[in-house]
């Protein structure tokens, strides 16, 4: 078989056609591309693609032999495509996908402390699906194939829930999808779980953060705080949030305000931060928070507190779950 450069290669070239033909959007291309791939058979509207590019795509997709490689390579091609659209078509660096390493630190966390029931999961903000994806395959591996997760994602951006479909279909998985501002009320069902990588900036929308106790005194209010209220908000009683936020919200100069009204809300479980070589300055650094809404046999425990040393290490991986174990022993079991 090829190597996966080549193949990422012939899939570009099949992509950069179909965007030069279309005169569109990379991801617009990059989406209709695999729709095509999926559906053997390419889609024309309006006379659009022509004749001629049809003839020529057809030799191209023909060239992939689609139907013959593995689904795994077709995730991966997707993936690496995906990272290239956000890039090329300068969409806001909230978009970029989340490493699939902090994905497994998640999916570590979720096992020890989800019941083993069939559980509603949401990301209200979940982009192209990158993170929910990675966490709820790792969930299924552990499980024995078991799919206890009915999916929901949101997202106000209809090219990434576009991606987010596609990228459902290779991955094999059922979900919902909801374009959306999601902090207006969400129409979906109170979730048992929420897991985001929540968009860091200011919310345009002031006359809408005026409902939230997380807004700012004066000027737009901080997006990331707003989501972690409407998740709050949100969430089934006993629901748990597994959250990448900005290491601000947490620990920053603006942050005692914040979390004083968090922990009168939720049960803090887990705050993990995450390696400084993940984040090319201090202003962009991220860490986990897990929390849990209160409801019926819920109580407060110690909070589990640590920094991951490396998320190339596999020992550190290690590490990090003995004190997860540990932890949870002497605290949730």
């Amino acid at each position: 078989m090829k190597n996966i450069e080549q193949i990422f290669a012939q899939f570009l070239d099949c992509v950069q056609f179909l965007q030069k033909d279309l005169n569109v959007s990379f991801g617009e291309a990059l989406t209709e591309t695999f729709d095509n791939l999926e559906n053997n058979q390419i889609k024309v509207e309006m006379g659009a693609p022509d004749k001629e590019a049809v003839k020529e795509l057809s030799k191209k997709y023909a060239a992939l032999n689609y139907e013959k490689l593995p689904q795994r390579v077709k995730v991966q091609i997707f993936t690496y495509l995906t990272l290239k659209a956000i890039t090329d078509d300068e969409r806001d660096v909230n978009q970029m996908p989340t490493p699939p390493a902090i994905a497994t630190v998640i999916a570590l966390i979720m096992q020890k402390l989800l019941p083993k029931k069939e559980l509603k999961v949401v990301d209200p903000a979940i982009g192209a699906g990158n993170l929910l994806y990675s966490v709820v395959n790792q969930l299924k591996n552990v499980n024995h194939s078991q799919n206890n997760y009915h999916l929901f994602g949101i997202d106000n951006d209809e090219d990434m829930l576009a991606l987010a479909d596609v990228a459902a279909h290779l991955n094999n998985i059922k979900i919902e999808l909801f374009c959306q501002d999601a902090l207006t009320p969400w129409l979906i069902p109170n979730p048992d779980a929420v897991v985001s990588d929540l968009p860091i900036g200011y919310y345009p929308l002031d006359e809408n953060a005026a409902n939230f106790a997380t807004k700012a005194s004066n000027g737009h209010s901080l997006a990331h705080a707003l989501f972690v209220e409407q998740i709050v908000k949100n969430l089934s009683p006993g629901g748990y949030a597994f959250l990448l936020v900005p290491k601000s919200l947490i620990s920053g100069k603006t942050a005692a305000d914040f979390m004083t009204w968090l922990t009168q809300e939720v049960f803090l479980r887990a705050i993990v931060e995450l390696p400084d070589e993940l984040f090319k300055n201090k202003f962009n650094q991220k860490e986990i928070l897990v929390f849990q809404k209160p409801g019926p046999g819920i109580a407060k425990s110690e909070v589990l507190l640590t920094k991951l040393d490396s998320l190339k290490d596999e020992k550190a991986l290690i590490k990090f779950n003995v004190k997860l174990n540990e932890w949870y022993t002497n605290n949730i079991h």
